[in-house]
């Protein structure tokens, strides 16, 4: 994979970090019945579907380019939204992050595995579960900074209510039995952190972010052979703990 975008540990001229913060589980939580976690995803897929499929035809009536799914599509998606860097209409902006976010989320699904969680009305509280590894994110708060171009703050106009704003990659959080620095988010942070940073301009971008989680992806395997972890593909329930413990919606 190239390292021209998303291989380093932020811009150049910042230290943001790709990685968000996984939270810690303070007690117990029920587990869903396997009913209940297929509504959720259902539920999700619909609402991403749909997004998608309007984000597809935006972009054809704006650019005549036909978006094929494909991760090189994602320049002429970075292109499209870099053209409302400017807008400040929050009704706006929202529609076009949540239809990019669904296409991009949906893009990393089909290319590398994940599921889809939400609760089928709300774009922002769409989330996609990886599926090779331990990570989780949102699509649609990574394109809303795809297209501000730099870190959003909770007050910013152009946010709606909703959940906190997260647009890293959530990793599982250190347990007991890890050694310190070697849980995977410390690991993978230092591991990032020893390649060279990318443009300021390119960092936000979802080319950027699609790169970075493969790179994730691929350091962590490597991580885990070593560790004589075999290969899994997680699911909900590998979730469940974490996602219970985020932060709620602030609406």
């Amino acid at each position: 994979m190239s390292n021209e975008r998303g291989s380093g540990p932020g811009p150049e001229s910042s230290d943001a970090s790709v990685l968000g913060s996984a939270p810690r589980a303070t007690s117990a939580q029920p587990r869903p019945s396997a009913a209940d976690t297929d509504d959720v995803q259902q539920r999700a897929l619909v609402l991403v579907e749909a997004l998608s499929q309007g984000f597809v035809d935006q972009v054809q009536r704006a650019l005549g380019i036909v978006l094929d799914g494909t991760p090189t599509s994602l320049a002429f998606v970075d292109h499209y939204l870099s053209l409302a860097r400017d807008e400040d209409r929050e009704p706006i902006v929202s529609l076009l992050a949540a239809g990019a976010g669904a296409y991009f989320g949906e893009l990393v699904r089909r290319e590398m595995g994940g599921t889809w969680v939400g609760d089928g009305q709300i774009p922002r509280r769409l989330r996609l579960l990886v599926e090779p590894q331990f990570v989780h994110f949102s699509p649609v708060d990574q394109a809303y900074e795809a297209i501000a171009g730099e870190g959003l703050r909770e007050d910013d106009p152009r946010l709606p209510p909703g959940p906190s704003f997260d647009s890293g990659f959530g990793l599982r959080p250190a347990r007991p039995e890890d050694d310190p620095g070697e849980d995977d988010a410390t690991w993978l942070s230092d591991r990032l952190a020893d390649l060279p940073p990318v443009p300021e301009d390119e960092f936000h971008s979802l080319t950027c972010r699609f790169e970075t989680l493969q790179l994730m992806l691929e350091l962590l395997a490597a991580k885990h052979a070593d560790e004589g972890l075999p290969p899994a593909r997680l699911g909900v329930a590998d979730y469940v703990e974490v996602l219970s413990m985020m932060p709620p919606a602030s609406d």
